[in-house]
């Protein structure tokens, strides 16, 4: 919008020598109006009145004026159209939105309500009054920039209700105490060493004695001879059976232990636990707490 004038003062000697005509001087004075908006837009422009601008161009756009000029407002309203910027105001309060709230931009009325439409604006900082009564009204200073539109400008009257209260965290577990060893982890587990000991043992002497037999009266012997070789290996068989069922069962009472309190009422014992601790010439088993 920065084309210097051009033919201003041929406009105006048009419109000074046809005067006398009614018709021809209507047309000069529509001319010159022309003339008038032309150079109106291009000030406004400069100064940021972006909105002063545009009615200016949209004048000077008219069929009634010169093809030259009405060319040069119709491609400078187009550029203005895509910089002026917008704004979309709202109100409100512990009711809800508040429609019938009035705005002001720099003193001057805006709007007597609000439909939630753009209103365009001029670029700049700009002071936005809003007004409903019997609330006290509220300013807002902003700076407005060019292109940009529909920036959303809300206000709300009162005071905003108490925002309720987060839920109450959930109390956390209480804490876990030591898991103790059950004592009858340690005599299962000790059972299942002694039958492992025994079936070795007498597992050991059975095949020995059987090996023995092969050896010397096979397959003549008697049940004499033949009765204590059988007596060893069944008692290995049972002894290992039995240890095996000792170890499981300790396996099971030792992962599935509870977890003692953490606080011991008084004249409470404790959980029983034992506690093994190497001596010169073996092993000193401790029993602590309540069976």
């Amino acid at each position: 919008m920065s084309r210097p004038l051009v033919g201003a003062g041929a406009f105006l000697t048009a419109a000074a020598l046809l005067a006398g005509s009614p018709a021809l001087g209507q047309r000069a004075d529509e001319k010159a109006a022309c003339l008038e908006k032309h150079e109106q837009a291009q000030v406004a422009r400069q100064q940021g009145r972006f909105r002063e601008a545009r009615g200016a161009l949209l004048a000077c756009a008219r069929s009634t004026c010169p093809s030259l000029l009405r060319s040069d407002c119709a491609g400078w309203l187009s550029a203005l159209l895509q910089e002026i910027p917008s704004v979309v105001l709202s109100a409100e309060s512990q009711r809800g939105d508040e429609p019938d709230a009035r705005v002001l931009i720099d003193g001057q009325l805006v709007a007597e309500a609000l439909d939630g439409k753009e209103i365009e604006v001029d670029p700049g900082k700009r002071v936005f009054r809003f007004e409903l009564p019997p609330h006290a009204p509220i300013e807002r200073t902003l700076l407005i920039r060019e292109r940009e539109r529909g920036r959303p400008v809300s206000v709300f009257f009162g005071e905003r209700a108490a925002s309720p209260p987060p839920p109450a965290l959930p109390a956390p577990p209480p804490p876990e105490g030591p898991r103790p060893v059950p004592l009858a982890v340690y005599v299962l587990g000790g059972s299942a060493l002694v039958a492992a000991g025994l079936s070795a043992g007498f597992g050991a002497a059975g095949l020995a004695g059987r090996a023995s037999l092969q050896a010397s009266c096979a397959p003549f012997c008697d049940d004499a001879q033949v009765q204590p070789v059988r007596t060893r290996l069944l008692v290995a068989d049972v002894a290992l059976a039995a240890g095996v069922g000792a170890a499981i069962s300790a396996g099971i009472l030792f992962w599935l232990r509870p977890a003692a309190p953490v606080d011991v009422p008084p004249g409470r014992p404790a959980a029983a636990s034992v506690d093994v601790a190497p001596v010169a010439r073996g092993a000193l088993l401790q029993l602590r707490g309540a069976l």
